[in-house]
């Protein structure tokens, strides 16, 4: 399951810098323009980085099957979103140029729009990643119960975040759901499914 990540890393880069030199859809909606720049919001969003690796390594040294099925959401959700990345080239042009304000904040914001491609945008993948560490957690012995209301909290702050830091259009959110739901149903609702039986 590991070797998928250098694969799929390959892939969205090569796949968002074709799309980004050629014709891609522009994902953009009136809600869009209402929604602030707000740099702050680039906290939560790099916090996603770390926060997914570090669920990933901790299930996979201390809980063996709740890192099964974290991967499972993971490869499914990420490949279908690729799937989408490929046949449907699609990117926004929202990035704020010059910035408004200069201060670190900014600064951060800037490296990861250097960093980045202002393609493979919806569904979003901070988003249903996001949401995976919840369910994750949910299923994990030590994060579930109320210790996952912090996980709640921060996959909230995530999804404002793309928002706020002009990564991802509201339709990318929107569109990151109909994913999530397929994730959670298919690595995570099984068992679930059976315990329920089981009681």
């Amino acid at each position: 399951m590991l070797l998928y990540w250098p694969v799929f890393l390959v892939l969205f880069f090569v796949v968002g810098g074709i799309a980004e030199k050629g014709d891609y859809y522009v994902v953009h909606c009136a809600l869009d323009d209402m929604i602030p720049f707000c740099e702050y919001f680039i906290i939560p969003y790099v916090v996603w980085y770390p926060f997914w690796v570090l669920m990933v390594l901790y299930t996979l040294g201390f809980e063996v099957p709740t890192y099964i099925r974290f991967m499972k959401y993971l490869i499914l959700t990420m490949s279908l979103s690729m799937s989408i990345y490929i046949l449907w080239p699609n990117g926004q042009n929202m990035w704020p140029d010059p910035m408004p304000r200069q201060n670190f904040f900014t600064w951060i914001v800037s490296l990861i729009y250097e960093a980045d491609h202002c393609t493979n945008v919806c569904p979003s993948e901070h988003v249903s990643t996001a949401f995976g560490l919840v369910f994750a957690a949910m299923d994990s012995k030590r994060f579930s119960g109320k210790r996952s209301i912090g996980f709640w909290i921060t996959a909230i702050l995530i999804t404002m975040s793309v928002s706020f830091v002009k990564q991802h259009s509201v339709l990318d959110i929107l569109a990151a759901i109909p994913v999530i739901l397929l994730g959670y149903f298919f690595a995570f609702f099984p068992k679930h499914l059976k315990k329920n039986k089981t009681e």
